[in-house]
């Protein structure tokens, strides 16, 4: 695994604790040395580490082929590290020379002293990520990602430095589109706020007193859907038995998945009232830390919105809802493409990616770099 360096020009990361880096144990390396270039040959992979921010942090890749572009993954903060999203960063790499991932720490070690992770936080800190990207980057909303990266772009659309192009792939941009088994339970009242589900990270961490989400009930979560998915036929059991990932050997399906981390508990209940109780992005202009968030003023950004036909997470309907939510996009920069077959991994892990989602945002980046 390469070797990271951690940057931090002067006057990028803020002040104070708040820009100072982490714990190693907070992140995970994607250990990403080359990409096969159009010859097939392999062309190196520079993996570094920029800004600093209150809680996360902005992981760069950049390679030596591939148009001069840039491109900002927005990665769910559902449970799994951001590097779940390593296949698609490899995949990107041949759209784009700069590919960047929101990287969010595991809360157990994120100081208290940093202060509090909540949802404004997330998209706060995205939209920041936007601004180091620069006013042509592209982003890229994945699953839960999709709320934050479209808040944080509204907000960069207002203050005059919207992305090029924002694609959204199976989020929960409206909950109430389609609801799943997960939706349901999440916009019921009652269990979510039971403090039985959080714990107090203990002194041997960093975050030690903060709350959060353990680990350890992720993957009880995920042992369930796992569970559910093989009653039902889901893609996922298959997909961890037949990696079909860039590369399955180092980096399988099954690790990317099960290796899990803390979430700050504002953060779960906050995203649990604000994206499923509330629904406050159906409702159109909302706040999010004192600014005003108005999907209306996005008017000039290419909107992609890519779902999963068999969908169990965010299903076909929740993503496609941010065209609605954009009134004032011309209709030539609406698209939307449905990928038959594809369950919710398959937006962003092997064949079906590569096949489908891929060449949806290739050309959604060439079209509206062109005009």
């Amino acid at each position: 695994m390469m070797e990271e360096t951690q940057r931090h020009p002067s006057g990028e990361a803020s002040a104070g604790p708040a820009g100072l880096p982490l714990a190693s144990g907070a992140f995970r390396s994607f250990g990403i040395r080359s990409v096969a270039g159009p010859a097939g040959a392999p062309v190196a992979v520079e993996e570094t580490v920029g800004r600093v921010f209150g809680a996360g942090q902005l992981r760069s890749f950049h390679a030596t082929h591939g148009p001069r572009r840039s491109v900002l993954l927005v990665a769910p903060l559902a449970g799994a590290f951001p590097y779940l999203l390593r296949d698609l960063v490899v995949a990107m790499l041949g759209l784009a020379d700069h590919v960047a991932v929101t990287d969010w720490p595991d809360a157990r070690y994120l100081p208290v002293a940093r202060g509090a992770f909540g949802f404004d936080a997330n998209c706060l800190e995205t939209a920041g990520m936007i601004a180091e990207m620069g006013p042509d980057c592209h982003v890229v909303g994945v699953c839960q990602g999709a709320v934050p990266a479209l808040v944080a772009t509204a907000l960069s659309a207002a203050e005059g430095r919207a992305p090029a192009s924002l694609s959204l792939l199976g989020g929960p941009i409206d909950p109430a589109c389609h609801p799943t088994n997960l939706d349901r339970v999440l916009a019921s009242s009652g269990s979510v706020g039971d403090e039985g589900l959080f714990e107090t990270v203990p002194a041997a961490f960093p975050g030690a007193g903060r709350r959060v989400f353990p680990r350890r009930r992720q993957m009880q979560a995920f042992g369930f859907y796992l569970w559910r998915q093989g009653l039902t036929g889901g893609e996922l059991p298959l997909k961890l038995l037949a990696d079909d990932g860039d590369d399955p050997m180092r980096y399988p399906l099954a690790r990317l998945c099960w290796d899990m981390m803390d979430i700050p508990q504002e953060f779960f209940l906050e995203n649990v009232d604000r994206v499923f109780r509330q629904r406050i992005l159906a409702g159109g202009a909302f706040q999010v830390g004192g600014r005003l968030v108005d999907l209306a003023a996005l008017n000039r950004t290419l909107l992609l919105t890519i779902e999963g036909e068999d969908d169990d997470i965010a299903a076909p309907g929740q993503t496609e809802a941010a065209h609605r939510l954009c009134p004032n996009l011309p209709a030539a920069l609406h698209r939307h493409r449905l990928v038959k077959g594809a369950g919710h991994f398959s937006l962003f892990y092997g064949t079906l990616m590569r096949r489908n989602v891929l060449p949806a945002l290739a050309q959604a980046m060439a079209y509206v770099e062109a005009c």
